[in-house]
């Protein structure tokens, strides 16, 4: 009997040992850890190393400027210095979101039609003018990643900007800026700064001014076209005389700038003489400010011209900027519809109104009510 036990003992035994064999096989297989470690669980498993990771946006870009230097900017710029007052004018209108400074302070009476958070910028000054006042202090404190300028191409233009650049080792860009060149200087822009939404729209209107320009020096024969004296200084005997840049926007209306005299290309102008206006005797008087008007009137002189006594005196509006010159930027296009809509409405068919408010709305976003656009055109908007 114990023996038949043991038997059956022994059976029982390697029967297990065979299954357990018989299971072991079929399962799955682990693979053996190396020597020394701690087996990773499924859960606690880290899968940064073998999850791809996605390519890395480039940082940096080049940008080709209009005199032909190659620049590596940020590939995403934020924060934009402009050189001067006129560069200062065209990237507020593109981007003023991006400007980082300002190269004059904005004024009280411009604050009221622009945000007033610009006030806040730091004041930079500017590279050039009178008395170039260009801080480079300010410029590194505010992190500025790129300068910008604008104009018409100097000798000294590319030197210029590399010297600023190497001295400060902040990227400097030069876009060219002339009255007719004006919707490409846009586009630049736009690529400068990786969106064109904005600045392919503001280049569009600047088109469509040119080609109202065109339409009306088509229709209108020159001794049709209304003769103009632009009354300038203390005492209205200032101006800004034909071929001068200041005058340019003239050209575009267009009507005749009747002051055929040496240009000078300086914010104070040409001087005539009273004998050479009533020689000339123009149309129409266009006079730089309110407070001029006054005086003219009451100069027994200006008396003798026709167009003083038949009124036919225009004051040329200042707010937020010149209309025609002061300074010689972008607001320029504005005085080119401006005075279109006043001399020849067949042609610019658009009111007055209507085209300097959406002029105003479209490149400042100012939307001035009906009392501050009267007081603008008049001249008394403070």
């Amino acid at each position: 009997m114990k023996k038949r036990t043991t038997k059956w003992i022994t059976l029982l035994v390697l029967f297990s040992v065979i299954a357990s064999l018989a299971l072991t096989g079929c399962g799955p297989k682990t693979p053996s850890e190396p020597e020394g470690t701690t087996p990773v669980t499924k859960a606690t498993q880290d899968t940064s190393t073998v999850v791809p990771t996605e390519t890395e946006a480039p940082k940096d870009r080049t940008f080709t400027d209009s005199v032909g230097r190659e620049i590596v900017l940020p590939a995403n710029l934020t924060r934009i210095a402009p050189s001067g007052t006129l560069a200062q004018i065209i990237l507020f209108t593109a981007c003023p979101d991006l400007l980082c400074g300002i190269a004059v302070p904005f004024t009280d009476s411009q604050l009221k039609l622009v945000d007033p958070k610009f006030k806040e910028l730091p004041v930079m000054g500017k590279f050039y003018g009178k008395g170039p006042d260009f801080n480079l202090e300010t410029v590194l404190l505010a992190q500025t990643e790129v300068i910008v300028d604008f104009g018409e191409a100097k000798d000294s233009t590319k030197d210029d900007m590399d010297g600023v650049m190497n001295q400060i080792n902040v990227p400097t860009v030069f876009i060219e800026a002339t009255f007719e060149g004006m919707p490409e200087t846009y586009r630049q822009i736009g690529l400068l700064i990786g969106d064109t939404s904005r600045t392919d729209e503001l280049a569009k209107h600047c088109e469509e001014t040119l080609a109202l320009s065109e339409a009306a020096k088509t229709a209108i024969p020159e001794d049709e076209q209304v003769r103009v004296y632009w009354a300038m200084g203390d005492f209205g005997l200032n101006t800004n005389a034909v071929g001068s840049f200041h005058s340019e926007a003239l050209d575009y209306v267009p009507v005749i700038n009747v002051a055929e005299v040496e240009a000078a290309n300086k914010g104070s102008g040409s001087e005539v003489s009273m004998e050479q206006i009533i020689q000339w005797n123009p149309d129409y008087i266009l006079i730089d400010t309110l407070k001029l008007a006054q005086e003219m009137k009451k100069d027994p002189a200006w008396s003798a011209l026709p167009a003083m006594n038949a009124r036919n005196i225009i004051i040329v509006p200042e707010q937020p900027y010149g209309f025609l010159a002061n300074p010689p930027s972008v607001n320029r296009y504005l005085g080119v519809r401006w005075l279109g809509a006043t001399f020849y409405p067949e042609i610019y068919t658009r009111s007055v109104k209507d085209e300097v408010l959406d002029f105003l709305k479209l490149f400042y976003d100012a939307e001035p009510s009906d009392v501050e656009f009267d007081a603008i055109m008049e001249g008394t908007f403070k």
